[in-house]
């Protein structure tokens, strides 16, 4: 059933495409993002299966709550900061239930060089 579910998910990513944001479609981030875990945490495959789900949950949640603030017309950088954080936390405390102690080790200083190359693209650096 969860490989059903993950399939129609990934199926909705691929032919059901939104328009293209910075940062390519969110199929395109949503690939990137594991491949990038996978990589840097040296992820089994068998734990690559647990945290696709999660990282598509995720995102979609974390997608769905920016348009609704885009759309209200209230967008605010900092309030967007805070909800990307907190998602960004709620993934991550789910991910660590699936990763090694040295794999959660890794995915903390992966995700503060995340925020660096992205604080350095926010100032145009």
């Amino acid at each position: 059933m969860k490989k059903l579910a993950l399939a129609l998910v990934m199926v909705v990513f691929v032919f059901f495409p939104v328009l293209a944001q910075p940062g390519g479609s969110p199929a395109e981030r949503l690939q990137r993002e594991i491949d990038g875990l996978k990589t840097e945490l040296g992820l089994s495959a068998d734990q690559l299966t647990k945290i696709t789900p999660i990282v598509t949950a995720g995102q979609t949640k974390q997608r769905e709550e920016f348009t609704k603030m885009r759309e209200s017309g209230s967008f605010d950088r900092e309030k967007f900061m805070e909800i990307r954080k907190k998602f960004q936390d709620e993934i991550d405390a789910q991910l660590k239930t699936v990763l090694t102690p040295e794999q959660a080790t890794k995915l903390e200083a992966y995700r503060k060089k995340q925020m660096e190359e992205m604080q350095k693209r926010m100032q145009g650096q």
